[in-house]
């Protein structure tokens, strides 16, 4: 019996009621916020405004499944501003003593946890608007219009709804009640292959790229196809057509084909994207032929603060799963800073 039914058994003994753990990967958007949770059940809830508009203030809270995972609280300015007063519907906040400016990748960050980010949200979430007192062209302001349905969803997400460290109205459940975290998939090892000599590679590119042309050949394509072939093993190998490309992202064709003439195409084995995404390589391709690892990334748009990007790694015969990452509200943050979905553990 797992540890979920177990749970869900005794809160229906005790009266108690909670529905069925959300499945995972999640994401949800929800008013002016995103939620989004991965495959281990650590969960992220982004402040993401309805109108797409530009703003340079965000708020990001982040917690791992597990009764010992802390909360996290970063609020950032993407114009690296000196950090102004907090005002929270024109009022100043009164919890802003628990956030502490930190360095995070070279960006400053005002960060709380644990204890002082439970009080923080507790403040936030009776509120409407977070904003910090400056002076510019785009207001500096979080909508909190959401935030309250975001926590109820993440904490539905880890069992820990009515726990006393739930986000959303804490109960009398203890917390040793909430669910582990879930043991990461662990990938296969990439057995490595013989690498193409410059004459194979060159054949086998352009033959499969004569052969498939009519699969992905386009009216007034505006630049010139382009292929490359790289091992997959010492008898298959791995050919990425680039056809033509638009103001930041190209369409791509990939194929698996024999290594030997006539390069008959092989199945790829891709392993599907979660959230019913389709899996079009599109973007921007790659293939690191040391590691094995097929990838991509979609930008929503040139800044590239949505958007979406996956990786597979070959184990010799299908691509595994390797990584996830979708934003698919364009909020303003840090290019390619989107919320991982899919994680793995390492041979």
């Amino acid at each position: 019996m797992s540890r979920w039914t177990l749970i869900a058994g005794l809160m229906l003994a005790t009266g108690m009621t909670q529905a069925a753990p959300e499945q995972v990967p999640l994401y949800r958007e929800i008013k002016d916020w995103v939620v989004a949770c991965d495959n281990l059940r650590g969960c992220q809830a982004l402040s993401a405004p309805e109108s797409f508009n530009y703003n340079p203030l965000g708020l990001h809270l982040q917690r791992d499944a597990g009764a010992q995972a802390p909360l996290r609280l970063y609020l950032r300015d993407t114009e690296q501003r000196e950090f102004s007063p907090l005002l929270l519907d024109g009022k100043p906040l009164a919890n802003a003593a628990a956030l502490q400016q930190v360095n995070r990748d070279g960006e400053a960050l005002l960060m709380a946890e644990g204890a002082g980010a439970q009080a923080l949200l507790t403040e936030l979430r009776n509120g409407g608007q977070l904003r910090m007192d400056v002076k510019g062209e785009d207001e500096a302001q979080v909508s909190l219009s959401g935030l309250s349905a975001a926590l109820l969803l993440m904490d539905a997400v880890q069992g820990r709804v009515e726990t006393r460290s739930a986000l959303y109205r804490p109960g009398t459940r203890a917390d040793s009640e909430v669910p582990d975290a879930p043991q990461a998939p662990r990938l296969r090892a990439y057995p490595g292959a013989t690498p193409l000599g410059e004459d194979e590679s060159r054949a086998i590119a352009e033959a499969v790229m004569a052969q498939t042309r009519s699969q992905w050949i386009e009216e007034d394509m505006g630049s010139e196809p382009e292929a490359e072939a790289f091992a997959l093993s010492d008898h298959e190998a791995l050919v990425i057509i680039r056809t033509w490309c638009a103001a930041y992202n190209c369409d791509f064709a990939v194929f698996r084909v024999n290594r030997q003439p006539p390069y008959a195409e092989q199945d790829l084995q891709l392993d599907p994207i979660p959230l019913e995404h389709g899996g079009d390589l599109s973007g921007w391709v790659s293939f690191e032929p040391r590691t094995g690892e097929l990838a991509y990334l979609y930008k929503g748009r040139g800044i590239a603060d949505c958007g979406e990007a996956g990786s597979w790694r070959f184990d010799g015969t299908r691509f595994q799963l390797a990584s996830f990452s979708f934003m698919g509200r364009c909020a303003g943050g840090n290019p390619g800073d989107w919320p991982e979905l899919w994680r793995t553990a390492e041979p």
